[in-house]
């Protein structure tokens, strides 16, 4: 069927002119490689045939064949004639002992039991029925000339190359569409959902691109599809087009059936291998998802919020790549090692896998939490305005975070980042800056292994404002979080001790000290608390209580329980002491503060806590003066003993340091 020639105006040839240029440039190449394949074969084609009657008698003179002894016979048309006289005679005797069985005989069902027979063996061997297949086909091909075989063998390679790529170009164009959980902004896992989603994608855009005949460049169904859309003015030129269209036209219809049908059986056959592994591995993923998450729930460790002071065991985890807040990332039909954000980026789903790597939120208040999973140790500071609570704070961050008998592997960090930069720079520079009258502020010290978070211990400074006015009674959940309670006692707040100093001529002593009653604090602490979680509950007598005499370097201070006089009391009656230098100092501090007259305070500390140290403590070491460091003694001492026998890795570098 030549083409219709169409010769187009002089406007059209200007649009058309680039189009014409760019399939003519195909077209030739496409052509020129046909040819090129089909020489390459008929050339180097073996002409060797078959030493059989059959393989002789189709073949033509020229060619050869090798004798069982090895030699080389070119055959003649004789030979050739020879062979086919003999395959006649074969044929005819064949045909005259297939006699077929009269009616009156007693098999006249014999056609019937063997067409039976054939079936029962195609059943018992499956693959036989293909083999007899390709055995027709191949007898079909046998008797065809060489070129017409030679030109089914390169469509048929052609339509291979189109299968596989229709195939390949399926799967990696939905490689990265997960279907989504619609529970959660993460993705179902391959296993569990996207694998099945991914597998109809990929089938249909596959089957799509089996019946497309214009995408793939070395195709005779694509050559053939553009010479049928060739337009140019020279009717010569058109003319030729028109001679190779119908050729091209005929090869590209086979080559499309070919594909088609053969790529159908392929990709059904893929596609149900595939399926059946995905169910597979589903079944599986289901009867492991309870036992992980077994797994996950034992790994975790209870938390609490330092904002909100909710608890929790499992926090929100935020995604570096795009911030979205995941609420279970945990195993599950998401992925029971990993799951894969809404993002793309694959998280973390278990404590074994480093979901603690990630920036964990509040499941509460979505505040961010300074660490996940981390085991959490906590200790209350109180004391009244001034009395130095600020003071100890930055002595204790400084000594604590020093890097001096620290282990290698473990790296200890303040967060939040600006109020440890704030404390730091108090202690360098001598000059205590009052901390928020009315905010709680938790300072977080993070133990670090590596990249995970082991320990946090987390120091509670509580304004005397929040205790006096009752605002703590809103904040319960800290006694229940309590490792530990640390009461500060400026010794200036007490007249007496004021005037001393004033009659020793230390004057610039008094000029800060605290005028919160301490006995008051103490009271009202310890009416919240007994409020809070019952007189009657037995953690109240586990949490230690730490009572810290303060600016313990004033000359008056020093005088009773400076550590020169501990020790030269100790040493003076060491069996009244039980030969221990810790109980000395406890009980000499203990009997200051009864002689300043705080015995109500005292008492009721020891009603209700049973577990009750006192140590002289001064964070500056000197009078505060601008451009001085500080130079503290007795800091990390109580921490230390609160600490002692309730978590090993802060006691064990606590206990490095002293």
């Amino acid at each position: 069927m030549l083409m219709k020639c169409r010769i187009p105006n002089r406007v059209k040839q200007k649009k058309m002119g680039k189009r014409c240029n760019f399939y003519e440039r195909k077209v030739n190449r496409y052509i020129l490689l046909f040819f090129f394949l089909l020489f390459s074969i008929l050339v180097y084609a073996d002409s060797e045939v078959s030493n059989t009657n059959q393989g002789i008698s189709n073949a033509s003179p020229g060619d050869y064949i090798i004798r069982s002894d090895g030699q080389k016979v070119v055959l003649t048309q004789a030979d050739i004639d020879y062979a086919r006289r003999q395959l006649g005679i074969t044929t005819i005797e064949q045909d005259n002992q297939d006699v077929l069985p009269s009616p009156n005989d007693s098999s006249s069902n014999h056609f019937f039991s063997i067409w039976f027979e054939e079936i029962r063996n195609v059943f018992k061997d499956p693959g036989s029925l293909f083999r007899g297949i390709l055995k027709q086909i191949n007898g079909f091909i046998n008797i065809l000339p060489f070129f017409v075989w030679a030109i089914f063998y390169i469509l048929l390679f052609l339509a291979a190359i189109g299968i596989l790529l229709s195939h390949l170009l399926g799967i990696y164009k939905y490689r990265l569409e997960w279907e989504p959980n619609p529970n959660s902004n993460l993705m179902l896992s391959y296993f569990c959902g996207s694998g099945q989603s991914q597998l109809k994608k990929t089938y249909r855009e596959a089957h799509s691109l089996l019946r497309d005949k214009t995408w793939l460049r070395f195709s005779v169904a694509r050559l053939a599809f553009i010479l049928g859309n060739i337009t140019h003015a020279s009717k010569l030129l058109m003319f030729a087009y028109s001679l190779l269209y119908l050729p091209m036209a005929i090869l590209g219809g086979v080559e499309m059936t070919v594909r088609i049908i053969i790529g159908t059986v392929w990709l059904l056959f893929t596609a149900f291998i595939h399926w059946i592994i995905l169910l597979v591995l589903k079944l599986i993923s289901f009867i492991m998802i309870p036992l992980w998450q077994i797994i996950d729930k034992t790994l975790r460790v209870e938390q609490h919020c330092p904002y909100c002071y909710n608890q929790f065991d499992l926090p929100k985890f935020k995604c570096p790549y795009c911030g979205i807040i995941h609420e279970q990332l945990i195993p599950s039909r998401c992925g029971i090692l990993v799951a894969k954000c809404k993002c793309g980026h694959f998280l973390s789903s278990s404590a074994f896998t480093g979901r603690s790597y990630l920036d964990a939120v509040c499941p509460k208040c979505d505040v961010t939490l300074v660490a996940a999973n981390a085991k959490q140790f906590s200790v209350l500071l109180f004391g009244g305005n001034t009395s130095g609570k600020t003071a100890f704070l930055a002595a204790f961050q400084h000594l604590y975070l020093d890097k001096k008998f620290r282990p290698k592997k473990l790296s200890i960090y303040g967060e939040p980042h600006n109020n440890f930069d704030k404390l730091d720079e108090m202690y360098k520079n001598g000059i205590t800056e009052p901390s928020s009258a009315s905010k709680i502020l938790a300072y977080n010290f993070i133990h670090k292994i590596g990249r995970n978070a082991k320990h946090n211990l987390i120091v509670y400074d509580i304004p005397d404002e929040v205790i006096l006015n009752g605002a703590f009674e809103r904040n319960p959940v800290h006694f229940g979080y309590s490792g530990g309670i640390i009461v500060i006692v400026d010794p200036l707040s007490i007249s007496s001790v004021r005037n001393e100093c004033l009659k020793g001529g230390d004057a610039k002593a008094v000029e800060n000290y605290s005028q919160d009653d301490v006995d008051t604090i103490i009271v009202q602490f310890i009416q919240q608390f007994s409020g809070i979680v019952g007189r009657s509950a037995g953690k109240i007598n586990a949490i230690p209580v730490a009572v810290l005499i303060t600016k313990a370097d004033i000359k008056v201070v020093i005088q009773e329980i400076g550590l020169p006089v501990i020790k030269s009391k100790f040493n003076a009656n060491p069996d009244s002491y039980g030969k221990n230098i810790v109980t000395a100092r406890n009980k000499i501090c203990r009997e200051y503060l009864l002689n300043l007259g705080l015995t109500n305070a005292i008492n009721n500390l020891e009603s209700v806590f049973s577990n009750v140290n006192y140590f002289p403590v001064s964070a500056i070491g000197h009078l505060s003066k601008a451009g001085k460091a500080y130079e503290p003694f007795g800091v990390l001492e109580p921490i230390a003993w609160i600490v002692k026998g309730r978590n090993a890795g802060i006691n064990q570098m606590l206990r490095a340091k002293l």
